[in-house]
């Protein structure tokens, strides 16, 4: 099977690999909106709805959620120019960029096998190529809306690596095309997701294994390969520090007296190692793996991680000289994965499926490489190792398939969540809100109440239960469990908001009106604030204090905001004009 491939099975493979992975994720297109950040990104944000000079201003300069993601957000806009709010549509986007960079990867790893590709070759990348489409891991990134960042930064990291692939064996003009080609991708990478910036240390394990441009003997021929990546490396440079930015805008990350040395290690350690057995065996898999308070060396969920880590480590460095490729691989994985390893930490969650997205490239890498070696040295037990793999590809893709109707919906989502772990108090408190949503306030109540069981401090469910307390005519409750979740969290402005609310409804405007006044402290940008200090000053005889807030109000509301003609109304009935 060492024969040139036929035309067939060169255009027909990349096209069998785009579609059966299209076809594994396909319960996405039905899937809705979910209560998992697509409130915070999608259905409860206006701003980026549109392509507008507006709209694209936005966009090139937010923060939002804590991640600078332009070209994204592009992508988000484009949908709402197409869809409107209908979330099939957000899904197939979602789903094309994943099956485009499906077939990217087959590209790829062709690339890395052989400058010139056999049927054996053609067969191994197509192997590699769906055990990193199909694999149940990338069901977080590709059926959850609000990790669009993650399918599109993902295609164009792959082709940076494609392209860096192909100027390493073109010469002259060629050359400096395929450079430029792989700096544009790498800055449309990180314009989508700044987590592709320990690309250069990636490209420096290609050139180790399986490129072999890292003389082991040292020299200029070294220094001239580790100098040729300094335009990455200032791209990435860039990325870090926008990125840096965007997550310390997060109110959630932990300080090094919170989170110390050791627990990021150990963290790093876990996920390194969770992520590997997971690849293997996908099981119970979850939208958020809760981060323990405690995570201590002497335990084996910890400890035991921690010994694996260093010993592969050593293990690949002592036998770099003989087994190159197992380096390569080693450091390319730790090395993708590095950012979302718990260094900078924000959030509950010791790990994510979705980090997996990038860095289970090294692992599809190996398998085509190993596959392309057995087809080449055994030909005989050829059919058997095609059958094997090709079953192996086969189960993963049916979990996949089964994975992403987890993803259906937030009751669903929530649902499977405390199946996997009775103890996740966010998901507890997710439930809640959903059922709250859905009118089933008694219930989401429960569900907040055994979340605060779980973590007695944690704000959000706090905050949930106090509003939840609220609608049912407990003002009392509400107000004691929004100054729980305020004092659990000085700058939560939702809080404090609602606080004010329940001291307004009780008739205590002098409260309300502190309570008002801080939460647009805290939050200078939601409109609602300054509106209902305003009717609280309005209510205390203060018109022209009133007016002032409601002229604020209307001055930073979106408009076409909902609420936007209740202040108007509320402006108008001091005389003043809207």
């Amino acid at each position: 099977m060492r024969e040139p491939p036929p035309t067939w099975l060169r255009c027909g493979l990349p096209l069998f690999v785009a579609c059966l992975t299209a076809a594994c994720f396909l319960p996405a297109l039905d899937a809705d909106f979910v209560l998992w950040d697509d409130d915070l990104n999608i259905t409860g944000n206006r701003r980026y709805r549109g392509l507008s000079g507006a709209h694209l201003r936005w966009m090139f300069t937010t923060l939002h959620g804590g991640h600078y993601q332009p070209l994204s957000w592009v992508t988000l806009g484009l949908d709402h120019a197409l869809w409107g709010m209908n979330p099939a549509g957000y899904h197939l986007t979602s789903l094309l960029l994943h099956v485009l960079t499906a077939v990217a990867v087959y590209a790829g790893l062709l690339a890395l096998l052989s400058p010139a590709p056999t049927r054996d070759t053609h067969l191994a990348a197509a192997v590699g190529a769906l055990f990193f489409a199909l694999h149940p891991l990338r069901v977080e990134s590709v059926a959850w809306i609000t990790e669009r960042r993650d399918v599109t930064s993902g295609l164009f990291f792959v082709l940076t690596l494609l392209a860096y692939l192909r100027m390493q064996r073109a010469a002259g003009a060629a050359r400096g095309r395929w450079l430029l080609a792989s700096l544009a991708a790498f800055t449309l990478s990180l314009l989508s997701k700044a987590w592709g910036i320990t690309l250069p240390v990636v490209l420096l394990a290609l050139d180790l294994s399986p490129l072999h441009r890292l003389p082991g003997d040292g020299g200029r021929a070294r220094v001239r390969v580790v100098l040729e990546k300094l335009p990455w490396v200032v791209l990435a440079a860039g990325g870090a520090v926008v990125a840096f930015a965007a997550q310390h805008r997060i109110e959630a990350m932990r300080t090094l007296a919170e989170h110390g040395p050791l627990e990021r290690a150990l963290q790093a350690a876990y996920g390194i190692c969770f992520y590997l057995w997971k690849s293997i065996v996908p099981t119970n898999l979850s939208p958020l793996y809760i981060l323990p308070d405690d995570l201590s060396i002497t335990t084996l969920r910890f400890g035991l991680p921690l010994a694996v880590v260093v010993v592969t480590t050593i293990v690949a460095v002592v036998g770099r000289r003989r087994h190159p490729w197992l380096l390569a691989a080693w450091l390319a994985y730790v090395a993708i994965l590095s950012p979302v390893l718990g260094v900078a930490q924000t959030g509950p969650q010791l790990a994510a499926d979705r980090y997996t997205y990038l860095a289970s490239l090294p692992l599809a890498a190996l398998l085509a490489a190993a596959l392309a070696r057995a087809l080449a040295t055994a030909p005989r037990r050829a059919p058997l190792a095609l059958a094997a793999a090709a079953a192996i590809v086969l189960a993963y893709g049916i979990a996949a398939y089964r994975q992403t109707r987890v993803w259906h919906d937030s009751m669903t989502l929530w649902n499977h969540a405390l199946a996997v772990d009775a103890g996740n108090f966010v998901a507890w408190t997710n439930r809640g809100w959903t059922r709250q949503l859905a009118g089933d306030v008694p219930a989401a109540i429960a569900d907040y109440t055994e979340a605060l069981r779980l973590r007695p401090s944690y704000p959000l469910a706090l905050n949930d239960r106090g509003f939840a307390r609220q609608t049912r005519g407990d003002i009392a409750g509400a107000i004691a469990d929004y100054t729980l979740a305020i004092a659990h969290d000085r700058r939560y402005a939702e809080a404090v908001y609602n606080r004010g609310t329940a001291h307004h409804e009780r008739g205590d405007l002098a409260a309300a009106l502190a309570d008002y006044t801080q939460a647009i402290a805290l939050d200078p940008t939601d409109p609602r604030y300054p509106n209902n200090r305003g009717l609280v000053r309005s209510a205390l005889g203060d018109r022209a204090g009133a007016r002032e807030d409601f002229q604020r109000a209307l001055e930073i509301a979106e408009p076409d905001w909902e609420g936007r003609s209740v202040i108007q109304k509320n402006l108008a009935g001091l005389g003043g004009h809207g």
